[in-house]
Order: C-alpha cells, then structure tokens, then sequence
C-alpha cells in the first residue's frame, strides 16, 4: 500500500522526499502501512498499555505530556515486527545515509483529557549517547491524527542549526533549559502540523525541533516510536540512560539489546 509520490516501487523513499527530509529534518510518508497491519499493531499497543500500566512523561498525572510504554518491542512480539519492519527499517538507512541499530521504542498516548501539550524539545540531549550523526526516530500514528487530535509539530530546518544553539547532552536534568534560552531564534522560526492517516510514517532527525498540542478531538491518540541511531554509537552517561547503564562509558552500544536494522529486498521482520 505505497504511495508513488512518497516510495519508489521497491519500497523506498524517493528522491524527493529523500531532499525534503535532509532540508526540512522531517519527512512524511503516506500509507507505508496496509490497514491489516495497522489493526494488528494497534491491537498489541493496547494490549500491552493494559497489561503494564502506562508511565507518565511529567511530573504528575496533573501535569501529563503523554503516556508511554518504553522498550515495547521487546514487550510484545507484534510490535518488535513494527520496530523491524523491512519496509520503515530500509526507509530509515536510505534517508539516514548509514547503517542503524535500533535503540529504543516507545508506545504513546495522548487521550482527549490531558490538557497539556507536548513540550519543545529535540531529542539529541537526552540521549545518552556519542557518536551521532544520522539518528532518527520513525513516529507511526495507529490511529488517525488529526491537527486537533495532539499531532506533531516540526520547526522546519532546525536540526540545522548551530552548535552554539544546540544543547548536546543533558549530564541531568537539572540542566534542562527552555528551548527560548538555547536558541534565541525560536520564537520566530515557522512551525509545520503534520496530521496524519493510521499507516503513515514521519521519520525526524534527532536534532530536529518538535512538540505537540493538546489533544482536542475526543479520541484517544495512539501512536508508536522507534529510535534508529547510528550504527557505531558509544555510551555517554546522562539522563534516561537506564536502558545503557550497564555498560561502561564509552562502550559500543550493540549487540541483542541494539540490534543491526538493516533489512533487504523481500526481508520479513
């Protein structure tokens, strides 16, 4: 179930949406995913938020962003297929320009009572990792997202941006700091919506500005998210490094745990 206008034939991303990703630091790719695949994969995101009891992204349920299911994958096997997939896996290396390992996945939800949104953010400080230059995320809505339904938000051409803008690395997170404070040019930047169909993928580059809104709509927003980082990716202690801290610093971050995504021709999850 391919879009001409967004893959090729043999299931990757054109020309086209090969520039707009490297230009932009977002690209967004229509019906990657049959409905079949999607009800599948839906199902298992809810099995599992049921079964584990979602972790809240704030600092109480009052002040909920999103909540979330971490290291899905190896949760559920339906959705190790979705973070495998062959086709959103080759997708990944083509516009990454590099071999990938998967790091980590999130399932999310955003239901229509939670009244904040997603703060701004990019995602490299809060990686605790050395070494990147071509991680990216592949966001799957599993249901329709539209504008007023909390979908994501890009700044266009801010993964771009200098290092003296950038915050590479958070030791804690009491170093935080507002996104208005790292880059003075925010506030003035343009903003891109992304609504989205179920089966639909948009892949970000790490260093790329986004958020969300609040979710309006009166459905709950369910979607899925896979971190690919660079093949080679060391551990650097920081925050939200639970799922490294039993490596030493500067360890290659591979193995069972970091798979290889590489996935050819015909290749099943």
């Amino acid at each position: 179930m391919l879009t001409p206008s967004d893959l090729t034939e043999s299931g990757l991303p054109t020309q086209e949406s090969v520039r707009r990703f490297h230009d932009q630091g977002f690209v967004h790719l229509r019906a990657v995913l049959s409905a079949e695949e999607i009800a599948g994969f839906r199902a298992a995101a809810e099995e599992l938020l049921a079964k584990e009891g979602p972790e809240i992204w704030g600092a109480s349920e009052d002040e909920t962003q999103v909540h979330y299911v971490e290291a899905a994958w190896r949760k559920h096997p339906e959705l190790r297929g979705l973070a495998l997939h062959p086709v959103i896996t080759r997708a990944a290396e083509h516009l990454a320009g590099g071999p990938l390992r998967l790091y980590g996945t999130d399932v999310l939800k955003k239901d229509p009572d939670v009244h904040l949104p997603t703060v701004v953010h990019d995602d490299e400080p809060g990686l605790p990792l050395a070494g990147l230059t071509r991680t990216l995320t592949a966001w799957v809505p599993l249901v329709d997202v539209p504008a007023d339904r909390g979908c994501l938000i890009y700044v266009p051409g801010s993964h771009r941006r200098p290092l003296a803008h950038r915050q590479v690395h958070l030791a804690g997170f009491q170093d935080y700091r507002p996104m208005e404070e790292i880059w003075p040019d925010f506030p003035f930047s343009p903003r891109v919506a992304v609504p989205m169909r179920a089966g639909d993928v948009v892949f970000h580059d790490f260093r790329t500005v986004h958020m969300a809104a609040v979710n309006t709509d009166g459905e709950r927003r369910l979607a899925f998210a896979s971190v690919y980082m660079d093949s080679d990716a060391t551990y650097r202690p920081g925050v939200q490094d639970h799922p490294v801290a039993h490596l030493e610093p500067g360890a290659p971050v591979d193995g069972d745990l970091f798979p290889l995504i590489a996935a050819g021709p015909g290749a099943t999850p």
